[in-house]
């Protein structure tokens, strides 16, 4: 199973149910000429990712975008009103290039893409932004906008606002007790649709980011769920997507998928709801998340460990 995988079934599900300018490593951009590069504000962009439409808003730059994809839900009553190009990796070229961008943004992830490679050879810019499983992932990426988007006065901030949430989650998961609650994040379109998040998945980073432990531990990627993967993790809560876990019907649904009520998360109904881009787009408001997730385990965290110490 492709390990990035993942992230593509994540962006997808968030509307299901509801990332050359040089070669030294950063943001690659072709074809653009610096003699005749629009301003910040006589740009038209077109951006292909979740978190780089949510940074550039975060920036002030929303009025300048011409077109998404489907990914980009944040905030949501403005992206609403841009025209939605679809997935990435299912690219309209002739419709986007009919929006007559000026730039267009987008993950370093999909630059093997056949038409990432279509618009690169259109003659129009297209910066590829690079993307981490880390709670300062918006800011590395704002560092490689191109100039013309850049602003320091609110990247300087962005910077002091992550440093002031980091502390405050040092404080949460700096408790004293080692106890890491397991985690179990699955990713539901429906019944028929159940997966798990193994190792080195966003899922996985952003549980241990909130001081969790992935439950999953030896599945790699993403999985379909099974009532002996159940058995095996036995987690402490489950993590969901909100418009997963109404896919399944609520709670109730749930809890009638084979083997969920055995779990010690099932048994306690421990289970947490979020918006997918909120917690697995590592956006600007990732360290919020994280602080969300771990708020919502240490509710739980000592009750375990109670239960844990009266079986013993």
């Amino acid at each position: 199973m492709n390990k990035h995988f993942p992230l593509f079934l994540i962006l997808l599900g968030l509307v299901g149910f509801s990332q050359s300018c040089g070669s030294d490593g950063s943001g690659t951009e072709a074809s653009t000429n610096p003699d005749s590069t629009p301003s910040a504000e006589e740009q038209r962009i077109v951006s292909l990712s979740g978190t780089i439409t949510e940074t550039l808003f975060h920036f002030g730059h929303g009025e300048q975008i011409v077109g998404r994809d489907v990914t980009s839900t944040y905030p949501a009553d403005a992206v609403a009103e841009i025209p939605n190009l679809g997935h990435v990796r299912n690219l309209n070229v002739e419709a986007l290039l009919g929006l007559q961008p000026t730039l267009i943004l987008v993950g370093e992830d999909v630059k093997e893409n056949k038409a990432i490679k279509n618009l690169q050879d259109s003659g129009i810019p297209v910066v590829l932004l690079p993307s981490s499983n880390t709670l300062d992932n918006a800011i590395t990426m704002a560092e490689q906008f191109p100039e013309a988007l850049r602003n320091e006065e609110r990247l300087a901030q962005m910077r002091v606002d992550y440093q002031n949430q980091r502390r405050q989650l040092d404080s949460l998961l700096n408790d004293g007790d080692d106890y890491r609650p397991r985690v179990l994040f699955i990713y539901a379109r429906g019944k028929g649709s159940m997966m798990v998040g193994g190792e080195e998945t966003s899922a996985s980073s952003f549980i241990e980011l909130a001081g969790g432990r992935n439950a999953a531990e030896g599945v790699s990627g993403f999985q379909a769920l099974s009532v002996e993967g159940l058995v095996k993790a036995q987690p402490d809560a489950f993590l969901l997507f909100t418009s997963g876990l109404a896919s399944l019907g609520g709670e109730v649904g749930l809890l009638e998928v084979p083997g969920v009520a055995q779990t010690p998360a099932g048994k306690e109904r421990r289970i947490i709801t979020m918006d997918g881009l909120y917690a697995l787009g590592f956006t600007p408001r990732a360290t919020s998340a994280a602080i969300d997730l771990a708020n919502a385990l240490n509710k739980w965290k000592y009750q375990t460990v109670l239960s844990q110490e009266k079986m013993n």
